[in-house]
């Protein structure tokens, strides 16, 4: 850092605000935060005053800011600065771009845990679009987007399109993993759950149901007897 600052004679310069990042990264790693967001804040008003704000370089360290306000719980913080991140990749590469991506996966991430799951299920659904186009459909980085609209679906109580998202994650690592990996032996758990509990929910649907003819009669069976009683008073009077 001191070593370009001289070179360059000046602290704002781009190469100052790339040292600055991964120095930033290494206190992120350390979880030391605060440090942390100091360096990223002066990397990215370095690469602003002599970029331009538009510049889509800033963008990866955007999103470690975001990701600290993430870490912190703090989503619509993390929020903004993932938007701008999307924004200015977005703005200079495309949607259909590697580093679009992540970015995506992010902001869903948030929406998810925010309980916005329709909006959540397609930012998840660009996701996947982008890494079939990047990566081709049998890739590990597919799989992911496809286990992330499980997560959405099972939020949302579709555990049969949760458990179909998951066989679609689970193929593609059997494909690419093999059938001891960890990532395949997660995604068959995950669908042995999911099974068990539609199972558990349609044995209490069948338990309701059953609840409920077997009250209906007992209420339809009062009526007789009642009127029945009825019908006996009147005989002796």
């Amino acid at each position: 850092y001191d070593l370009t600052i001289r070179n360059r004679g000046t602290t704002n310069h781009p190469e100052v605000a790339g040292i600055l990042h991964y120095i930033g990264g290494i206190y992120h790693k350390r979880a030391d935060y605060d440090e942390a967001m100091a360096c990223y804040q002066e990397s990215i008003r370095i690469y602003h005053a002599t970029l331009g704000p538009g510049n889509p370089t800033v963008a990866g360290t955007l999103v470690m800011v975001g990701s600290i306000h993430y870490k912190r719980r703090h989503l619509d913080s993390a929020m903004m600065f993932y938007r701008e991140a999307l924004r200015l990749n977005r703005d200079a590469y495309g949607m259909h771009h590697p580093d679009v991506a992540p970015i995506l996966k992010s902001i869903g991430t948030i929406l998810t845990k925010k309980g916005e799951y329709e909006e959540a299920y397609d930012i998840f659904r660009d996701v996947l679009s982008i890494k079939c186009t990047v990566h081709g459909t049998d890739h590990p980085e597919v799989a992911s987007a496809y286990k992330s609209l499980g997560n959405v679906h099972y939020k949302l109580g579709d555990l049969a399109d949760a458990e179909r998202q998951y066989r679609h994650a689970l193929s593609i690592y059997r494909k690419c993993k093999g059938e001891e990996h960890p990532d395949t032996v997660a995604a068959k758990t995950t669908i042995e759950h999911l099974r068990y509990w539609m199972r558990e929910r349609d044995h209490r649907r069948q338990m309701e149901q059953r609840q409920s003819r077997s009250s209906s009669r007992n209420n339809q069976l009062g009526a007789s007897s009642a009127m029945a009683n009825d019908m006996d008073d009147e005989r002796s009077c």
